[in-house]
C-alpha cells in the first residue's frame, strides 16, 4: 500500500507538468490524449476502456475514461461522488481513501486516491483520478494487479489536455436519499410505493431502490427508467429497453437459447394495464479483463401512447461451488419487487380498484383439502390438492399451497405469476364453478363437504380449521437431511430453538439464500396458515402451516406437519 501511495504523489507531480505529445492523439469528450500503445480499446457510450493483459504472468491493467459531467464547484466533493460511484460501491471499498490534491498548469484541480480491493478473490489496486474545473469534472479509473503498470498510467495522463470551453452535460443526480419506509413516491406520471427496508435514490432521469440488508458482496437494484414514447408493440418496447438498459449499465449482451433475454407473454394486469417482462444476462466491467455476469430484468407497461419501464439489475453468485443464484432469488426480495411492480399507478390511467381477498369469511370461504385426478399430466395420477376460496371471488386450486402460507399475502399478485392455478369462482344456492384457465370445474356443497366434479367423477374436499394463535410444546425431529438429524424445540409461551428443521422446511438447497441455514432461537407466532419464526439475530422466516391433523387444544401432538407439502416432524 505504501508503494501505491507513493505512486499517487508521483502521479500528481506528472499531472502538473505539461508534457507535449508528438505522436497520434485521440479525443474523447473533453479530453485529448495519446493512447497507450498495443492496448485493447473498448469504447461505449460515455466510457472508454484500455486493457493490457500479460497471459504469461497473469498481470493486467484496465484504464477507464468516463465522460465529463457538471462539477459541484468543489474538487473534493467531485472526487467523493466519483469515488462512491466508481470505487466504493462496485468494489465494496472504504468511503474515505487517502488522497492528494494539486492544481495543473492549466488551472484544473486534480484529486487522486487509491485503495487495494478484492475482485473474485484476487488482489487488485484501484487508482481514481478526478479532474475538476471550469464547471466540469472528469474521472479516470485504473485497475491493476501489478504496479509495474503505473509507469504506463503516468505516460497516458502526462499527455492529456482538457478542454475548458466545451459545456459538460447536466448531472442528473439529485442525491436525494431516504430510508425506504414504504412511502408513496412520484416520478413523472408514475406513482409508486417504495419497498419497505430499501434505500431510495431520486434522480432527474429515474429512481433507484436497493435493499438495506443486502450482503456486502451482492448487487440488487430496482430502477425506474425514463418512459419511452411512441407507437409499437410491447415486444418492441421490451427489445429497445433491454438494449438501452444494457448500455446504461455499461454492459454487453449475453446470448441464450432464445436470444439476448427470455420473455413472458404480454398480459393485462389486475390493474387493467398491459405489460410484458423479460430477463437475461449481461456482462459488466469490473476493472479487470474478466467481466462480471449480472442479471437484467425489464418490466414494461403500456400507458396510452408511452411505455413505462422498470429495470432490475442483480448479481449472480456461486454458492459454495455447488449452485448459482440471483440476489432476488431470496423470497423477501422477490416479494418486495413484485409488490412494487404490481402496485404501480399512473396519473393518466384509471386503474381498476381490486382488493386482495381473505380466507376469513362465511359459508364456503376458506381453505379446503382433498385428492383429485391431476390436471397437469396426461397420465392418470391422484394428487393432494388445496382449494382456497377467497372473499373477493378469487380461487386457488392446485397441488402447491403458497410456500409461506397466507399471512401478508397480496392475493392479487400470485395470479400474475401463476395463471394456471389462480382464477375466480362463482357460487349460488349450494352450487358453483371454478373458472380456471384450463376449464370450468363444477362443485357443490354436501353437508360439511365440498364436492368437485372432474372427469365425471366426484372428489370430496374438507375444510381446514383456523390455526391462528396455535402453540406448540416439545422437541420434534425430522428424517436425516444434509447429513444430520434436524431438531426443533417449541415452548408453549411462543419460543423455539432450531437446529436444522427450518432449513429443511424452507425447501431451498442453495444455502446462501436459505434463511434457515444457520441454527438459532427466538419467538414464533401463527396466523393465516403461516408460522413466522422471529430469530433473535434478526432473521424472519415464514413457513406454511395448514394444521393438518392438528388440534389447538393439544400443543404436543405425536407429529406436526409444516411447510406447503406437509413435511412430518415427530415428537421425541
Amino acid at each position: 500500500m505504501k508503494k501505491l501511495n507513493d505512486h499517487v504523489a508521483k502521479l500528481l507531480f506528472c499531472l502538473i507538468i505539461s508534457v507535449p505529445a508528438f505522436s497520434q492523439t485521440e479525443t474523447f469528450d473533453i479530453v485529448t490524449y495519446h493512447p497507450p500503445k498495443d492496448w485493447k480499446k473498448d469504447a461505449r457510450d460515455g466510457v472508454i476502456n484500455y486493457t493490457s493483459v500479460n497471459s504469461s504472468t497473469g498481470s493486467f491493467c484496465v484504464i477507464t475514461l468516463y465522460a465529463s459531467s457538471a462539477s459541484t464547484g468543489d474538487a473534493s466533493k467531485d472526487f467523493n461522488r466519483a469515488w462512491n460511484e466508481l470505487v466504493a460501491t462496485p468494489y465494496k471499498a472504504g468511503s474515505n481513501p487517502q488522497t492528494e490534491t494539486q492544481t495543473t498548469a492549466d488551472g484544473w484541480k486534480a484529486v487522486v486516491g487509491a485503495t487495494p480491493v478484492k475482485v473474485d478473490g484476487n488482489d487488485v489496486y484501484i487508482i481514481l483520478t478526478v479532474f475538476s474545473g471550469f464547471g466540469k469534472t472528469l474521472s479516470i479509473r485504473s485497475s491493476l494487479n501489478d504496479q509495474a503498470y503505473t509507469s504506463q498510467i503516468d505516460a497516458l495522463l502526462e499527455t492529456m489536455e482538457l478542454d475548458k470551453t466545451t459545456a459538460a452535460p447536466v448531472n442528473n443526480s439529485l442525491t436525494e436519499k431516504s430510508p425506504g419506509n414504504g412511502g408513496i413516491g412520484k416520478f413523472g406520471l408514475m406513482n409508486y410505493v417504495a419497498p419497505q427496508g430499501w434505500s431510495e435514490q431520486i434522480f432527474q432521469d429515474g429512481v433507484v431502490f436497493k435493499p438495506l440488508d443486502l450482503p456486502a458482496d451482492e448487487l440488487l437494484a430496482v430502477q425506474v427508467m425514463m418512459p419511452l414514447s411512441g407507437a409499437g408493440s410491447l415486444e418492441q418496447a421490451l427489445a429497445q429497453s433491454f438494449e438501452e438498459a444494457t448500455i446504461m449499465y455499461k454492459g454487453s449482451s449475453m446470448y441464450q437459447a432464445d436470444g439476448k433475454y427470455g420473455k413472458k407473454e404480454a398480459h393485462t394486469s389486475f390493474n387493467g394495464w398491459e405489460y410484458i417482462r423479460g430477463k437475461g444476462g449481461i456482462q459488466v466491467e469490473n476493472g479487470t479483463p474478466y467481466k462480471t455476469e449480472v442479471g437484467l430484468e425489464l418490466f414494461i407497461v403500456r400507458i396510452n401512447n408511452r411505455f413505462e419501464r422498470v429495470a432490475i439489475l442483480e448479481s449472480r453468485k456461486n454458492c459454495g461451488g455447488v449452485s448459482r443464484y440471483y440476489a432476488s432469488d431470496r423470497i423477501d426480495y422477490r416479494n418486495s419487487i413484485e409488490s412494487f411492480l404490481y402496485s404501480l399507478q399512473f396519473a393518466d390511467f384509471n386503474a381498476a380498484v381490486l382488493k386482495p381477498g381473505s380466507v376469513k369469511g362465511d359459508g364456503i370461504v376458506g381453505i379446503w383439502q382433498g385428492i383429485i385426478q391431476s390436471t397437469a399430466t396426461a397420465a392418470f395420477r391422484i394428487d393432494a390438492y388445496s382449494l382456497i376460496l377467497l372473499t373477493n371471488g378469487q380461487v386457488y386450486f392446485g397441488p402447491n399451497f403458497p410456500i409461506e402460507g397466507l399471512n401478508g399475502l397480496n392475493t392479487r399478485i400470485p395470479p400474475e405469476l401463476n395463471r394456471r392455478d389462480w382464477k375466480t369462482y362463482t357460487f349460488s344456492n349450494g352450487k358453483g364453478n371454478l373458472k380456471m384457465i384450463f376449464a370450468d370445474i363444477p362443485f357443490r356443497t354436501e353437508g360439511d363437504k365440498l364436492v368437485i366434479t372432474k372427469n365425471q367423477q366426484d372428489w370430496h374436499f374438507f375444510k381446514l380449521k383456523s390455526v391462528d394463535g396455535a402453540r406448540f410444546s416439545g422437541t420434534y425431529k425430522m428424517s436425516e437431511s444434509y447429513e444430520m438429524i434436524p431438531v426443533i424445540t417449541f415452548t408453549a409461551d411462543g419460543r423455539f430453538t432450531d437446529n436444522g428443521v427450518v432449513r429443511v422446511l424452507y425447501h431451498d438447497n442453495t444455502n446462501c439464500i436459505n434463511p434457515g441455514f444457520k441454527p438459532g432461537s427466538g419467538t414464533y407466532d401463527v396466523k393465516d396458515y403461516t408460522v413466522t419464526f422471529h430469530y433473535s439475530d434478526g432473521r424472519k422466516v415464514k413457513i406454511a402451516f395448514m394444521g393438518t391433523d392438528y388440534d389447538k387444544s393439544n400443543p404436543s401432538p405425536p407429529t406436526l406437519r409444516m411447510s406447503f407439502d406437509d413435511n412430518i416432524m415427530t415428537r421425541q
